[in-house]
């Protein structure tokens, strides 16, 4: 770091390479950026000095940066993009910003903390950042996602503490890059068949992770069938285990190591947000809440608090930590009353099933309306039957075009869309449409939206850029 001057980021709109980019700007280097067209949701990179280039040339490099960091999504989607090629013309070094996070962080000596799996990383980063961010561990958190701060939503927190929290991205294996001190883990599924040939492949991926932790190589896990299968698997040990009664009881089936297991009691769900007990044998039971939905807050926050626990913090603070969380942009984030609009970033089938769940729970009441935007060709063509099913159990399923990230639209275009998304969903249940292009969403649904519903615009693609004007036509009523 003491030796970079001037960074350049190829694909800076990205949610963790603008967080990256800030960072640097923070750090004293200067920081120029591009992206393919012009974003207003980046005009306070520019307030910060950083100059963004809207537009991918090679002349963007002419005043030579010491370093040219990509985003992995744009160099799988465009590999022979102008600015690689002028990079590698000129030897200017480049690398992914995974590796340079990674390398940089292991060298800069702070505990690394990461969250894993298939669902529920940023969320859970979150919460342990609200828990250590006024602490002597205050982080540095990098994330692919947006924190509601007093200071506004933001994907980075740049504490000065002792700590760093990053999500373990395993799209590519990114998250071989990182080489933490603990790890949290929510969820496991098989997940991101662009990149693994199945569910050995990537549990394989995820065994490669955990054996390249460092120092206390601790790991904090979610009672799941299919975590305790991979521990058992691959003989993982010094496990701090979590979840519900039903989940925690499974562990005594089996021959897991049992280090220390806490189980969630007392588990009430309000509109304020969730109360819970954390009770483990030998251990003084903590009482929590975590003022935000939905119900499945509990399991994030419980990884949460039992990471800053290992850290050394007291019950106390921490469940003091706790209750500074206020949610995440886009991660069941209610934002409308008549209708109920709620935005989730959820992007799989088991995702929809739990958001489904969670909403026929808090808001029985009502009848749903799910707006889902899928997100990759690859991920809606091997889980189609999956997706359909899951969708199924919402009143009413509107779906927008697939969002494409790193794929290409014409080498899918005859094998799946959200048009056969739609075809197979309405065989489940025929209030199922398809509606066409993200950009057309305020124009296309609001008249067929009820005000007595809740609407859950759904999805991991760029919806969010538009679903706004949707939102803002029912509040002006």
């Amino acid at each position: 770091m003491n030796q970079l001057k001037y960074v350049h980021i190829l694909g800076i709109g990205g949610c963790a390479c603008s967080a990256i980019g800030e960072y640097l700007c923070e750090k004293g280097v200067r920081v120029s950026g591009s992206e393919r067209t012009e974003r207003d949701d980046l005009q306070y990179l520019e307030q910060k000095g950083i100059k963004i280039f809207y537009r991918h040339a090679a002349e963007n490099l002419n005043d030579t940066p010491d370093l040219l960091l990509y985003s992995p999504a744009v160099k799988a989607l465009a590999p022979d993009n102008p600015e690689f090629k002028e990079a590698q013309k000129r030897a200017i070094p480049q690398e992914s910003w995974e590796t340079f996070i990674g390398n940089y962080l292991l060298e800069e000596g702070r505990t690394g903390i990461t969250v894993s799996g298939s669902e529920g990383k940023g969320t859970t980063a979150g919460i342990l950042t609200a828990i250590l961010r006024d602490t002597k561990w205050a982080p540095l958190s990098i994330l692919g996602a947006q924190m509601k701060m007093p200071s506004g939503d933001s994907n980075i927190f740049m504490g000065k503490g002792s700590t760093y929290i990053l999500e373990g991205d395993e799209y590519n294996r990114n998250f071989h890059n990182y080489h933490p001190e603990i790890n949290i883990m929510i969820n496991f599924a098989f997940e991101h068949p662009e990149t693994y040939r199945d569910f050995a492949d990537y549990k394989a991926s995820f065994a490669h992770f955990f054996n390249g932790m460092v120092g206390k190589k601790k790991q904090i896990l979610h009672a799941t069938p299919n975590i305790i299968e991979f521990v058992r698997e691959y003989n993982f040990t010094d496990i701090t285990w979590f979840g519900f009664p039903e989940e925690t009881a499974l562990l005594e089936k089996s021959s897991v190591d049992k280090t220390k297991i806490w189980t969630i009691t007392n588990h009430k769900l309000s509109l304020e947000g969730n109360y819970f007990t954390l009770e483990a044998v030998h251990e003084t039971p903590l009482d929590l809440f975590v003022p935000a939905l939905p119900g499945y807050l509990a399991l994030n926050a419980a990884g949460a608090v039992l990471a800053a626990l290992e850290l050394g913090m007291t019950h106390e603070d921490a469940a003091y930590g706790l209750k500074r969380f206020t949610g995440m942009k886009r991660r069941f984030d209610v934002c409308g009353n008549k209708p109920i609009f709620i935005t989730d970033y959820g992007h799989s089938p088991e995702s929809i099933r739990h958001i489904i769940s969670e909403i026929r729970s808090i808001y029985s009441q009502h009848k749903l309306h799910i707006i889902f935007q899928p997100h990759l060709f690859s991920r809606t063509f091997n889980f189609l039957d999956d997706f359909a099913s899951a969708l199924a159990a919402a009143d009413k399923i509107s779906l927008i075009d697939i969002y494409p990230a790193r794929e290409k639209k014409e080498e899918w275009a005859e094998r799946v869309s959200s048009e056969i998304l739609a075809e197979k969903t309405a065989c489940l249940n025929p209030n199922t449409e398809y509606c066409g292009a993200p950009q057309t969403i305020a124009e296309n649904l609001k008249d067929k939206i009820d005000s007595n519903e809740v609407v859950c615009l759904m999805g991991a693609g760029d919806m969010d850029r538009y679903y706004g004007k949707l939102i803002e036509y029912f509040d002006k009523d």
